[in-house]
């Protein structure tokens, strides 16, 4: 048992089949506790419906939904428990809090279906979000920024055993998102449960997410852990289009105050970006897009690019034998750390490149090379 008499969280295991008009989705997936799993693609994939699904909002046709070894949902024996029951937090844009109650009266309402001092008090949860002076506000008064920070603490007051976001910030304006997004980042740690979050927007998925799974028409179309499915270029289309390039994981080394200038270490090479709050030390995630990436022979000895990393290439997809492009996929050389027992895999990035470019380069698999970077083209998240 967990702090409180509660008991200790269990993986969330969802592997379903259901029907919207159109539309037949599949799908499965497995959320340890304390990590996120988020559900990504194209508008009308089928994200929302699989997590409500997965709820109990939606009638599925197939498959198991499990805490543990506990189903919660298995067609095969006709167990289907009621969204009450099933005790998963949701919390998505329209927060839908009660309008008559104040906002003290909205989280005690989660507090009492938690069953009271059995999950986190409210006085806690206030406190971590910011809302003690809110209290007594009604949920009508609130911003949309206010009203998501609430309709979180209810359900966390709720004592849930998984949390499903379902695009939690949409109504929240671009600029109130940061401390939210911190907020949500703080979760895994805070309260240790499985969490499954759909957004449209990458640089939340990017800044949340352990692992992905990426829907395409109500089917899989790839899985796996977050840098890995970000990077591949075969999954573009699906995700960022003309934005999509290469997340790296990375680690705060240095801040240039002079030239408001930070550098991260990426695989043993330093990648210089523009500053940064984050210290020294902290993990972070860097974004490089495709279409902003060069290769060179040699390092450039006359260039304003800052940023110069060694690799070699791995792969050359071609769009077509008379497209205009192609993808050049890098693998970065890595720097040997005695103080690591086992050396993880090497980090990949991909460019796009034209296809004349290519050709005229006579590049080719297995050839030595050098990525050339602009600092202003390096997108820095936090990650825990």
């Amino acid at each position: 048992m967990g702090e409180r008499g509660q008991p200790l969280p269990r993986a969330l295991g969802v592997a379903l089949r259901l029907q919207r008009p159109g539309l037949d989705i599949q799908a499965q997936f497995r959320v340890p506790p304390g990590r996120v799993c988020a559900l990504v693609g194209r508008p009308g994939a089928g994200k929302t419906a699989l997590l409500m699904a997965t709820a109990g909002l939606l009638p599925a046709i197939g498959g198991r939904v499990t805490l543990g070894a506990d189903p919660l949902y298995d067609a095969a024996t006709g167990l289907n428990l009621p969204p009450h029951v099933r005790r998963l937090g949701w919390v998505d844009g329209q927060a839908h809090l009660f309008p008559h109650l104040t906002v003290q009266g909205n989280l005690m309402y989660g507090h009492r279906v938690g069953g009271g001092d059995r999950g986190p008090r409210l006085e806690e949860i206030a406190r971590w979000l910011a809302i003690e002076p809110l209290l007594q506000h009604r949920a009508t008064q609130l911003s949309a920024a206010d009203a998501f920070r609430v309709a979180l603490g209810r359900a966390l007051l709720a004592h849930p055993h998984a949390l499903l976001l379902d695009d939690p910030l949409a109504r929240v304006p671009t600029e109130a998102r940061p401390p939210l997004l911190a907020l949500l980042a703080q979760l895994p740690a805070r309260q240790p449960l499985p969490l499954v979050l759909v957004s449209p927007r990458m640089d939340e998925v990017i800044q949340l997410a352990d692992e992905i799974v990426v829907l395409h028409e109500g089917r899989m179309a790839s899985a796996g852990p977050a840098p890995h499915i970000l990077s591949d270029v075969s999954l573009s289309s699906f995700l960022e289009g003309e934005h999509a390039g290469t997340v790296l994981d990375g680690v705060v080394k240095r801040h240039d105050v002079s030239w408001l200038l930070s550098e991260v270490d990426v695989g043993g090479q330093r990648l210089t970006v523009p500053a940064m709050l984050h210290p020294v030390g902290s993990r972070v995630r860097v974004k490089l897009r495709a279409r902003d990436v060069a290769l060179h022979r040699h390092p450039p000895s006359d260039t304003s690019v800052s940023n110069h990393l060694r690799g070699r290439v791995a792969q050359i997809m071609l769009a077509g034998e008379h497209g205009i492009y192609g993808a050049v996929v890098v693998e970065l050389d890595r720097a040997a750390d005695p103080s690591e027992p086992t050396q993880a895999p090497p980090a990949t990035l991909w460019a796009l490149l034209t296809r004349k470019s290519i050709q005229q380069m006579g590049w080719a698999p297995g050839q030595p090379c050098v990525v050339g970077l602009k600092a202003m083209a390096i997108n820095v998240f936090p990650w825990r």
